[in-house]
């Protein structure tokens, strides 16, 4: 244990290229946000939106439609269960939980912040009205964080690889439901899904970056059995 100790010292406290995803994610979030500050509805929103709406989506609306109807309240009570379900099977992992999770605190804050309003109909087809601001798309931030930490903190240590890697095709195929969903719907425009893919693609890394914060988590379940 001395000498993994050590080993972890000599690596430092952070994972550098793991800091360098999340901070350049985070500059173009605050790029794709200062657009949309100077520019409430860009023109490639518009029509990235429409050609998006064109397209026969088939058997895949109802799951967009799905995907849409798991918001607010679900998606807090779904965190709430997933934070419990860490503190009872691995609660090494408990923090870096509760790191993604304040990502829903962090979306809270910038979108009342920006207050942009949601796709007006009169520009493109609105299937569901919603109420609340658009930027960014909460959903996707969600999807970013939430299945990614569960496949790092529960599953990882009870399944095959070969399960681990199709639980993370099975997140990645969720997210593009989401990312497309929310256009199709209407729900928000494709920069707020950008901005929420962005801002996904910085938290949880920044999370898993500061080593005192993840690695008691990402630790093997028989690597925590053999040195307790």
């Amino acid at each position: 244990m001395n000498t993994s100790d050590a080993a972890g010292e000599s690596r430092g406290p952070l994972r550098m290229p793991v800091l360098v995803l999340a901070l350049v994610a985070f500059a173009a979030f605050a790029l794709d946000s200062l657009v949309v500050l100077g520019h409430p509805v860009p023109g490639w929103d518009v029509g990235t939106e429409r050609a998006v709406q064109q397209i026969g989506w088939g058997p895949l609306v109802p799951v967009f439609a799905a995907a849409d109807w798991f918001e607010g309240l679900k998606q807090v009570a779904v965190a709430i269960a997933g934070l419990l379900l860490v503190a009872i099977l691995n609660r090494r992992g408990f923090f870096l939980m509760v790191w993604g999770a304040l990502s829903g605190g962090a979306y809270t804050l910038i979108e009342l912040f920006v207050h942009r309003p949601r796709p007006d109909s009169s520009l493109v087809h609105v299937i569901r009205h919603t109420n609340g601001w658009s930027y960014p798309s909460g959903h996707v931030i969600f999807f970013t964080w939430f299945l990614p930490y569960l496949l790092l903190i529960l599953v990882r240590p009870y399944l095959p690889r070969p399960f681990f890697i199709a639980g993370w095709v099975l997140s990645g195929v969720a997210l593009l439901v989401v990312i497309v969903g929310r256009v199709y719907m209407g729900e928000h425009w494709p920069s707020d899904v950008l901005a929420g893919l962005l801002l996904g693609a910085g938290w949880p890394p920044l999370g898993l970056a500061i080593r005192p914060l993840s690695d008691p988590g990402l630790r093997k379940l028989h690597a925590c059995r053999s040195r307790g």
